[in-house]
């Protein structure tokens, strides 16, 4: 298991990175078609739901510290299991133009079929993330 560091600057505030990375509506335009159901409080579950309410994702909120870190356990349940696949954590830094964000993978199961998968689709993720704010 390794840790997986993946990073993007974008234009966009840090405000505005966080609305991304919080708000439903905005999550489900880049996290493949899922967003958040949470009260965002450290300890509470975490779901990341598809368009007909099933979670893709589950987990537990770790860290919320607007508008800077965000973090959450990271179960796979896409092919109808529980694989854990450790946690994600969310940086946002302000830079001279923008914000920085960080996107750290810890713990992720590379030898299960769930876990080949979330080392192209974090770095998706965060990609698309860096296009939606760019292009807002």
């Amino acid at each position: 298991m390794n840790d997986r560091v993946y990073e993007v600057t974008t234009t966009a505030t840090p405000e505005a990175a966080w609305a991304a990375l919080t708000d439903p509506h905005t999550v489900r335009r880049y996290y493949y078609g899922t967003a958040p159901r949470t009260t965002w409080e450290v300890g509470s579950p975490i779901e990341f739901v598809d368009d007909d309410g099933d979670a893709q994702i589950v987990g537990e909120v770790l860290e919320f510290d607007p508008p800077a870190r965000l973090a959450h356990t990271f179960i796979a349940t896409w092919y109808g299991g529980r694989d854990d696949q450790g946690s994600l954590h969310w940086e946002i830094a302000p830079t001279d133009e923008g914000c920085r964000i960080t996107l750290i993978h810890r713990g992720a199961q590379a030898d299960t079929r769930e876990g080949s998968e979330t080392a192209d689709g974090s770095r998706e993720i965060i990609e698309a993330l860096k296009k939606l704010l760019d292009d807002a």
